[in-house]
């Protein structure tokens, strides 16, 4: 097992891959992040915060999205919008603290996925992405077309209100059609809370 250290940027927003998602970064420590980040045309990982807040410290769940920063630009009283995407999934095995306080992780990659075809009894799915996608304009979030049942799986993870176990959980399986049945079967429960 290689393992790999990543810094780590928690927040109480979870992100999948294939998702575009923008984030205004105000700490020190976030900014120097970014500008390394697009200095060395490296990204970093995105971690659903377990407890604590996305300002001071914070404890995480263990698995993760690296993501790539896909635009930027200066905001208003020198805060940085940034967009990220995610990109590959990650498990931290560990981590500590850097001397600014940025959590760095010692993380080992889930393998890829292999692309599979949407099945042919997820209309039902689709039309609920789609309700799920106009309700969530707001957000701000940009999402890939869906042209499998791996973005299909992780754009409904991404807008569904599911509980922060449950979203890692979802990261954490590799069949991209055993996501889509735990989504299918757990649909009505999940919209309902």
């Amino acid at each position: 097992m290689t393992l790999q250290q990543i810094p780590l940027f928690p927040l109480s927003v979870p992100l999948y891959p294939g998702v575009t998602l923008p984030l205004r970064i105000f700490e020190q420590r976030y900014i120097h992040l970014v500008s390394e980040s697009m200095k060395t045309n490296s990204g970093f990982g995105i971690v659903l915060i377990r407890s604590g807040g996305e300002v001071g410290r914070a404890s995480v769940w263990p698995l993760g999205v690296y993501v790539d920063i896909v635009d930027w630009g200066q905001g208003e009283g020198g805060l940085l919008n940034v967009e990220v995407k995610g990109r590959r999934r990650f498990r931290i095995v560990h981590t500590r603290r850097a001397e600014d306080d940025l959590l760095l992780g010692e993380v080992e990659w889930i393998p890829d996925e292999d692309e599979k075809p949407i099945p042919a009894d997820c209309d039902g799915l689709l039309s609920v992405l789609e309700e799920l996608k106009e309700r969530a304009q707001t957000l701000s979030l940009k999402f890939e077309p869906v042209e499998s049942a791996d973005s299909l799986s992780w754009q409904l993870a991404q807008l569904l209100p599911l509980e922060d176990k449950v979203r890692t959980d979802l990261l954490a399986v590799e069949d991209p059609l055993m996501r889509l049945a735990t989504i299918a079967e757990n649909l009505d429960r999940w919209t309902r809370e």
